[in-house]
């Protein structure tokens, strides 16, 4: 397939030309594999702003480490300010945008303890591209020149100034130099990442919030971890699959893909309707356990065994009706994709796949002045429904929906991927497993395949790639909103023997390094 690559020594699978180039530079000076996802994640932050960044509010990763054979992972979520009061919300919209909304950057104190941790280079030599293209500027594309007038409309004249002096967005196809971000991406190189939650820097990016009404305090920025953290596993029709746990999505993935192991996938139709019907019906029952159990693990009880056991699977089974759809009152809600994902496998097969985020488009729509810094939204990911397992609290992680994966057969490496795209990240992780496992299709086929997505009720949102379906969908009582895509471009690598199948969604970055 035209968005496929096969390779025998390493691949990274990435959303931009130059986060691939950044990450095979990694590569091909030895790096191993979550230093290549490390570097195109810090390249990501400067030529993809709008979807992550170095003020970004988190993200997670999931590693398997070839010489100990086994699969680790890293939560590095934001946490909620400790100067939070639930008055101060009142109007739950105060939550999506603006100073409120800013919770403590944790990306990159993520990405560097992932390379202390399972890496090779420092985080100077990782962020070395990044700070190089921020400072020698990079053609502005036209989706990043619409994105970037969007924010216009939505940000203060701080923001706006902070990112653009004469309040003037540069065209598409021209250079956009951002000097204050490289300049601050120098800082951490010279100073270490440290210099982001100590000091001068994070004095700075108080001052602004809090001038604006925002509570996030200077002790927020010292507190903060990142956390390894043990990944959950379910086997699946005798595959292992591997993901980072709560407050990361994965656990409804993978409670969806419990329920689907009830029934014959393998003989329906792929992306059929009698598939799609029950997937449907799978996901709703997981999105209600969703909305019952999750949120942060250090403040609220999760029953993770029980939600992922073959007999609480058996029990949901039996709860489908093989011939009407249900309806719960809670509808999908389309709001694009607003994350980032990177793949990766090196000469050694050590695997990874990292997502990071600042949450919506351009997270807060706050730009920090005199750092080209975007700040995330990490208090929009709270639910403001009272006796939610997600509510906020002070120093409580926001349930999110990224959900790293990597397959294992035979107990050994079979397939990674990742992707952005808010909730439909949940729900189409499953369906990725699906593709590769029951339908039997390679990697660029099974990120290309038509997709459903619901979170607990109807319409369901379909691709067009599925009209075959769309019929009799309707007939078994589906209400249906027809959509082009559904969730982001997603990547995936497929590790078979020697051999490396990589697939980027957008064609835009599987590569291989020169070893």
């Amino acid at each position: 397939m035209k968005n496929e690559l096969t390779v025998n020594s390493s691949a990274v699978a990435t959303p931009h030309k130059h986060a691939a180039a950044s990450a095979q530079a990694m590569l091909e000076r030895g790096g191993n594999a979550v230093d290549a996802a490390v570097a195109a994640v810090l390249a990501l932050c400067v030529v993809t702003p709008s979807s992550v960044g170095i003020g970004g509010y988190g993200g997670s990763m999931v590693v398997y480490l070839a010489e100990q054979r086994r699969v680790a992972a890293l939560d590095f979520d934001s946490r909620c300010p400790l100067k939070y009061a639930p008055e101060l919300f009142a109007d739950p919209a105060a939550a999506n945008f603006g100073y409120l909304a800013v919770s403590v950057p944790a990306v990159v104190a993520g990405l560097d303890k992932a390379l202390r941790e399972f890496g090779t280079v420092s985080f100077a030599d990782a962020a070395e591209y990044a700070q190089k293209i921020a400072r020698q500027g990079f053609s502005l594309d036209t989706k990043l020149k619409r994105q970037l007038e969007d924010w216009r409309g939505r940000t203060d004249e701080v923001s706006l100034r902070a990112h653009f002096p004469d309040g003037k967005i540069p065209e598409a196809r021209q250079l956009w130099v951002q000097k204050d971000l490289a300049a601050l991406i120098g800082i951490l190189r010279q100073q270490g990442p440290a210099a982001l939650y100590h000091g001068d820097v994070p004095r700075r990016i108080v001052q602004q919030v809090t001038a604006h009404g925002g509570i996030l305090c200077e002790e927020d920025f010292s507190s903060y971890q990142p956390t390894l953290v043990e990944p959950i596993h379910v086997n699946y029709r005798g595959f292992d699959i591997f993901t980072p746990p709560p407050p990361s999505g994965g656990i409804t993935s993978l409670e969806i893909l419990k329920t689907l192991e009830q029934f014959d996938v393998k003989g329906m139709q792929p992306w059929g309707a009698e598939y799609l019907h029950v997937l449907a019906e799978a996901i709703k029952l997981a999105w209600a356990d969703r909305a019952r159990f999750l949120g942060d693990p250090e403040f609220t009880e999760i029953p993770m065994e029980q939600l992922l056991s073959s007999e609480s699977a058996a029990a949901r089974a039996k709860k489908i009706p093989l011939d009407a759809a249900t309806h719960p009152v809670t509808a999908a809600d389309d709001l694009g994709a607003h994350t980032v994902n990177v793949c990766a496998v090196d000469r050694h097969r050590n695997i990874v796949s990292l997502t990071a985020t600042q949450g919506y488009l351009f997270g807060s729509q706050v730009v920090i002045e005199g750092l080209g810094l975007v700040l995330g939204h990490g208090i929009s990911r709270f639910d403001y429904v009272a006796g939610s397992p997600n509510a906020s609290a002070p120093g409580k992680r926001m349930h999110h929906n990224m959900s790293p994966t990597i397959i294992m057969r035979n107990g050994k490496p079979y397939r990674v991927f990742g992707m952005p795209g808010g909730p439909k990240i949940v729900n189409v992780a499953t369906q990725l497993i699906v593709n590769s496992i029951d339908f039997g299709q390679s990697p660029g086929a099974a990120i290309m395949a038509p997709r459903i997505h619901s979170e607990g009720g109807e319409p369901l949102l379909i691709t067009n790639s599925a009209k075959d379906a769309m019929a009799k969908l309707e007939q078994m009582g589906h209400r249906l909103q027809r959509e082009q895509t559904v969730g982001g471009p997603a990547n995936m690598i497929e590790i078979d023997g020697d051999r490396l199948i990589t697939a980027s969604g957008n064609g835009l970055g599987a590569i291989a390094s020169i070893q």
